[in-house]
């Protein structure tokens, strides 16, 4: 172990948090950001590439959103978690828990 290694851990736990807060943040502004029609049939994830991963009921929602949604979808998200949190949008067909 080096000097270096407490301060190593303080930053690797500190993005830690900030991760878990951004996802917490996501699933309080699920409604607002996907809208109310669409919050119960689909679902947001975050990945650590600034991915914003939809998953989406069915695959006729799932192409609907992705032809007609995906900007607006990305915007609200960026406006809610900032534009260096969610870089994208992906979606992905599943079941929606």
């Amino acid at each position: 172990m080096g000097p270096l290694t407490p301060v190593i851990e303080s930053v690797l736990q500190d993005l830690k948090k900030g991760v878990k807060k951004d996802r917490a943040t996501l699933q309080d502004f699920w409604p607002q950001i996907v809208g109310n029609t669409f919050a119960s049939q689909t679902k947001g994830s975050l990945e650590r590439n600034g991915t914003l991963c939809i998953w989406v009921s069915n695959s006729t929602l799932a192409y609907e959103l992705s032809q007609k949604y995906v900007g607006t979808l990305l915007k609200r998200a960026q406006e809610i978690l900032g534009e260096e949190v969610v870089r994208k949008v992906i979606f992905r067909v599943g079941e929606i828990r």
